[in-house]
């Protein structure tokens, strides 16, 4: 059956091709019963990307800090050391003699050094003493370094010598003053590099610092040590 071409087509009517120029359709166009959508562009912008990294980044670094700083409090709370004790068991002085600006003498001192951790040695090195009169130095000495096991006593043994060590003159007037007295006070101290290990643990190395004040040296002709009561032994430790 042919279709009459006069007879008008049933069905959805064509739709109407708005253009910017007069309303018609270019030549050529097609006429589409829907409106075409515009083409949709996706993209990742490179700055946000850049952005979350960092934050991550450093999300992660605050967090890795945080656990190894629990981890530090943890063992140290477990481990707990302490700082060691050092008490002065005897002392001499001998073959004092001084001039207008000057002195010459021998300090010789026994120490008790106690570590009393449980868990944990202490290596000591770099060791080095100074003895002080009134604050003003007069002569120091290096020391061999050594190591202490857990809950142990060592005997360190201290020799100071001095010959014509400069003090000023006001400082050798109340020197030779006090050698009449039953003693002289002199001040000494040690300095030392340690450092704490238990078993793979090791903490970092700190300096040590020991200070015996007002030390009661007699003044002795020979080699006799002054054995030291009980109240005058401690030493002031820190680090």
């Amino acid at each position: 059956m042919q279709s009459d071409p006069s007879r008008p087509a049933t069905g959805y009517p064509a739709h109407t091709f708005h253009h910017q120029n007069g309303g018609q359709p270019p030549p050529g166009a097609i006429a589409y019963p829907y409106a075409a959508y515009p083409q949709q562009q996706y993209y990742n912008p490179p700055a946000r990307s850049s952005r979350s990294f960092f934050r991550a980044f450093f999300a992660a670094m605050i967090c890795l800090t945080v656990l190894f700083g629990v981890i530090l409090i943890v063992t140290w709370l477990v481990l707990r050391p302490s700082l060691p004790h050092f008490t002065v068991h005897s002392l001499s002085l001998s073959n004092l003699s001084t001039t207008a600006q000057s002195i010459s003498a021998t300090w010789q001192l026994s120490f008790l050094v106690r570590n009393g951790n449980k868990k944990m040695t202490i290596t000591y090195n770099a060791l080095r003493s100074s003895v002080f009169y009134r604050s003003n130095y007069i002569a120091e000495s290096q020391l061999p370094p050594f190591r202490q096991d857990t809950k142990s006593d060592t005997t360190l043994n201290l020799t100071l010598t001095a010959s014509s060590a400069y003090l000023p003159p006001s400082l050798i007037d109340a020197l030779n003053s006090e050698k009449t007295a039953p003693s002289i006070p002199f001040d000494v101290q040690i300095l030392a590099s340690t450092s704490f290990r238990s078993a793979a643990w090791r903490f970092r190395t700190r300096l040590l610092k020991v200070l015996c004040r007002k030390l009661p040296f007699a003044i002795s002709s020979n080699t006799n040590s002054t054995i030291l009561p009980a109240a005058d032994r401690q030493c002031q430790v820190w680090t």
